[in-house]
C-alpha cells in the first residue's frame, strides 16, 4: 500500500567530504522532495562500481549518518531474484514454464486452471492482489494456510493472458512452486543457488527479530501526521516477492553477474528481458520479474521495491551499460525517479529526447482524444472506446488504490507529436501539461480507434 510523503524535519544530505556535483543534486532535490530520510547509492559502469556514496540519516532518533553500505530492505526487487532462480530450475526441467500452477500448488481454486508459469512470471495471469486482503496484507503476520484462505476464493482480475496487471500474488506462489520442486525452503535456495555462488554475502532475507548489522532503519509517511518509526516485514510465509535485504556492493555483484551472463542459459536471459505477450498478440513491457523500457526512454531494464518503511530500484542502462542503484529508508515511489535522473545527471546519452510538438494531421481527434483522457482521470471514461485490454487493470483492487491516470484530471495543455504503425495498431503521441508537471503521453490506438494502452513519461527536471 502506498502513502503520501509528507517533509519531515531537514536532515543532512550531503556527505561532508564530498563535492556537489549533477548527481548530488538530483539526489538531494529528490530527497527532499519525498521527505527521504537516507538513502545510499552505487553507480555502476561496464560491471564496475565507479560510484559509492551515502545521504542522510540511516536512524532519524539517534542522528545515524547513513553510510554506503547500509543494508535495506529492497522489496519487489527480489522479483527479478525469483525469476531467475525459476529459470535455473527450468533449465534443469524441474519446472515447466507452460504448466498450470495447479501442478504444483494444491488447493488451487478451479478458476486457476489456466494460470500457468509463464503467466505468472509475465504478470498476465488475472491473479488478484493479496496485499489488499485483510489480514494477509504488508505489515500482517500470517502463515500460509491463512494467506491461502485469503486468496482462492477471490475471483480473477481477468482471464490469463488477456492483459497485464501488477500482482505480487504471482511471486509469492513461485517460492512455493520453487520450494516443492526443490524439496527445502525458498530461502535456503536461493541462498544457495544465486546469493552464494555470486558472493552476495550481505544479501539476506529480512527477519525484524534478528540483530543485523548496519541495517537502516525505515520510516513510513503518514498523511497529515509525523512518520513513523516502522520494523519492516512482519511475514515469513511468502519471501519471494519482497523481502530480501541488500546493499550498494552487492546489487553491484548482481549487475556484474547479469551482464557477464553467469549461472543461466542465453535463452533464459532472453526471457527475462523479453515483453510477455497477451493473448491478443500485443505485447506489454514487462518481463519476468523485470520491467522494460516502454516508448520515450532509454533502452533499459529496471524494477522498483517498496516495503514496509524502505523503497529501492535497480536500472540497468543498455549502451553505454550504466546501472544506478538506489536504497532508501522510507515507503515511497521516488526510487525509481531518482535512478534515471541520477543516469541522465551521470552521462547526458541517457537523457531521454523530448518529442517535438506539430499540428495533427486529423482535424479534431486531439479534441476527442483530450475529452476521452479527461474522463479516463475522472472516472467516467466510456468503456466502448478502450480495448477489454485496458478497462481490466482499471478494475482491480491494486488499481483502485492507486490511481493510474492522475496526470488526466486537470489537463492544460495537450498538442499532438507524432504516430507510427505498429502492426494493426497505431501509436499516438502527444505533449501534455497539467496543473504539477509535462510530460509526454503514448498512446497505442487499436484499428477500431480504441484506446489499447497508455504509457507516461515526466518531462526531466
Amino acid at each position: 500500500m502506498k502513502f503520501s510523503c509528507l517533509p519531515i524535519l531537514l536532515l543532512p544530505l550531503l556527505p561532508l567530504a564530498a563535492r556537489a556535483d549533477g548527481v548530488d543534486d538530483v539526489v538531494n532535490r529528490e530527497m527532499k522532495r519525498a521527505g527521504i530520510p537516507g538513502l545510499s547509492l552505487g553507480i555502476i559502469r561496464d560491471g564496475k562500481l565507479v560510484r559509492k556514496q551515502a545521504y542522510g540519516l540511516a536512524d532519524i532518533e539517534l542522528n545515524a549518518p547513513a553510510q554506503a553500505d547500509d543494508l535495506y530492505e529492497i522489496g519487489s526487487m527480489t522479483k527479478q531474484f525469483t525469476a531467475f532462480l525459476t529459470l535455473m530450475l527450468v533449465e534443469e526441467g524441474k519446472i515447466g514454464l507452460d504448466d498450470p500452477i495447479s501442478k504444483y500448488i494444491e488447493g488451487t481454486p478451479a478458476t486457476w486452471s489456466k494460470v500457468t508459469i509463464r503467466h505468472m512470471l509475465n504478470q498476465n495471469s488475472g491473479l488478484p492482489e493479496y496485499v489488499t486482503v485483510p489480514g494477509i496484507g504488508l505489515m500482517d503476520d500470517f502463515d500460509r494456510d491463512k494467506w491461502m484462505k485469503g486468496v482462492t476464493p477471490l475471483p480473477l482480475d481477468f482471464q490469463p493472458g488477456e492483459t497485464w496487471a501488477y500482482s505480487n500474488t504471482n511471486f509469492a506462489l513461485l517460492g512455493w512452486v520453487i520450494e516443492k520442486v526443490a524439496g527445502k525452503p525458498y530461502t535456503e535456495v536461493m541462498t544457495e543457488r544465486v546469493l552464494k555462488p555470486l558472493g552476495m554475502d550481505h544479501t539476506r532475507f529480512e527477519n525484524v527479530n534478528d540483530v543485523i548489522p548496519r541495517r537502516s532503519h525505515g520510516y513510513l509517511p503518514q498523511p497529515g501526521a509525523p512518520m513513523l518509526r516502522v520494523e519492516g516485514m512482519k511475514g515469513t510465509s511468502v519471501q519471494s516477492d519482497g523481502t530480501l535485504m541488500s546493499n550498494v556492493e552487492d546489487l553491484a555483484k548482481w549487475d556484474a553477474a547479469l551482464l557477464e551472463r553467469k549461472l543461466l542459459k542465453p535463452e533464459s536471459y532472453r526471457l527475462l528481458w523479453s515483453p510477455g505477450k497477451l493473448n491478443s498478440g500485443r505485447v506489454r513491457y514487462y518481463g519476468m520479474g523485470w520491467m522494460l523500457s516502454s516508448p520515450g526512454t532509454k533502452p533499459s531494464v529496471y524494477h522498483p521495491g517498496a516495503s514496509v518503511g524502505y523503497g529501492a530500484c535497480i536500472t540497468r542502462y543498455e549502451d553505454p551499460h550504466v546501472t544506478v542503484v538506489v536504497l532508501t529508508n522510507l515507503y515511497s515511489g521516488a526510487p525509481e525517479v531518482i535512478s534515471r535522473r541520477v543516469a541522465e545527471a551521470y552521462d547526458s546519452a541517457l537523457v531521454p529526447e523530448i518529442p517535438k510538438e506539430t499540428k495533427d494531421p486529423i482535424p479534431d481527434r486531439t479534441k476527442r482524444v483530450r475529452e476521452t483522457l479527461e474522463k479516463l482521470g475522472a472516472g467516467t471514461a466510456d468503456p466502448a472506446s478502450m480495448e477489454p485490454e485496458l478497462i481490466a487493470p482499471l478494475q482491480t483492487a491494486r488499481a483502485k488504490m492507486f490511481p493510474q491516470f492522475r496526470d488526466f484530471t486537470k489537463i492544460e495543455q495537450l498538442n499532438y507529436s507524432a504516430e507510427s504503425k505498429q502492426g494493426d495498431d497505431t501509436m499516438l503521441v502527444y505533449r501534455l501539461k497539467n496543473d504539477r508537471r509535462t510530460l509526454s503521453a503514448f498512446l497505442l490506438v487499436s484499428k477500431e480507434g480504441k484506446l489499447a494502452q497508455i504509457y507516461l513519461k515526466a518531462d526531466p527536471v
